[in-house]
């Protein structure tokens, strides 16, 4: 019996710094923001009590509205490109036995570089006067089809497009485990029912890596609906408003306006959404993981 207590009182000396860490950094950073949310401050005179009115005000303004559409088109986006991108590149390379590691490799390196590297690199990659497309366009005599890639037009697709480069190899190495880990048996086995090329991908691989699937999808959603540090880096969420996100609306609101209460309202909101998403998700994959 004490030897039992002795292992638990060991297990818990050990736990309790990442535990205080943990509460530190996050249950208690979200309990404060939604606490503040209630109240109209700037962070340098006295909190004052409003209720809901900073939520109202919140729906009442074009730009946080116009920030919740420009949030859902980049995710949708990025879950389309990244997935399908991710999945047709895993399911290219997964057979491959010279040089799988190499273009692994070269798929997830954009992965570990800082998202202000990117942001920058990408920005002159999209500058319109010696941008690295509209100077391709340009030599091969398609000059005509140069564009304003950071303009309203384009700024969200071009967004996605960057962050898709970023993020897609990390998905590809997941898809690339989850289909090395199908059993051949089944494989082969459905090649002999007649099961080949898409009608194998879609009855076969897809239901087989459907947990993995579902990790990256939660992975890519709650990463969008957080969007910030491209947006920011790239546009600071212009050309007129044309790229705010909610995180964006967020970071100007509470720190170069000083509304502290009413950013505070809209992460609240944020965080309210990402959760259900996330519960939404799981809820219906795991059906489908049981349907199958």
């Amino acid at each position: 019996m004490e030897k039992a207590f002795g292992n638990k009182l060991t297990i818990a000396i050990f736990i309790a710094p990442a535990l205080i860490l943990f509460t530190l950094v996050v249950p208690l950073p979200i309990l404060h923001s939604f606490y503040v949310s209630f109240f109209k401050w700037d962070m340098l005179s006295q909190m004052t009590y409003v209720g809901f009115e900073n939520y109202k005000e919140l729906f009442k303004d074009e730009i946080f509205i116009s920030s919740i559409w420009h949030t859902l088109e980049i995710t949708l986006l990025s879950l389309i490109l990244q997935v399908v991108l991710g999945l047709f590149l895993a399911l290219c390379i997964v057979n491959v036995t010279k040089g799988r590691k190499y273009y692994q490799n070269a798929f997830f390196i954009p992965n570990i570089l800082s998202s202000s590297v990117i942001g920058i690199l990408w920005f002159f990659v999209y500058n319109y006067d010696f941008g690295l497309i509209n100077s391709v366009l340009k030599t091969i005599g398609l000059g005509a089809f140069q564009q304003e890639w950071l303009s309203q037009k384009y700024v969200i697709l071009a967004l996605s497009i960057t962050t898709c480069w970023q993020w897609v190899g990390y998905h590809m190495i997941l898809y690339i485990a989850a289909i090395s880990g199908i059993s051949q048996d089944i494989i082969e086995a459905a090649i002999v029912d007649g099961a080949t090329g898409f009608k194998l991908i879609t009855r076969i691989i897809i239901p087989q890596i459907l947990p993995v699937l579902r990790v990256s999808i939660v992975l890519i959603i709650t990463g969008s609906l957080k969007y910030f540090d491209m947006a920011w880096i790239m546009t600071e969420g212009g050309p007129d408003f044309a790229s705010e996100t909610i995180a964006t609306y967020i970071y100007r609101t509470a720190f170069n306006k000083l509304q502290y209460g009413l950013g505070s309202a809209a992460s609240t909101f944020l965080f309210v959404v990402s959760i259900l998403i996330t519960v939404i998700i799981n809820k219906f994959a795991a059906r489908r993981e049981i349907a199958y």
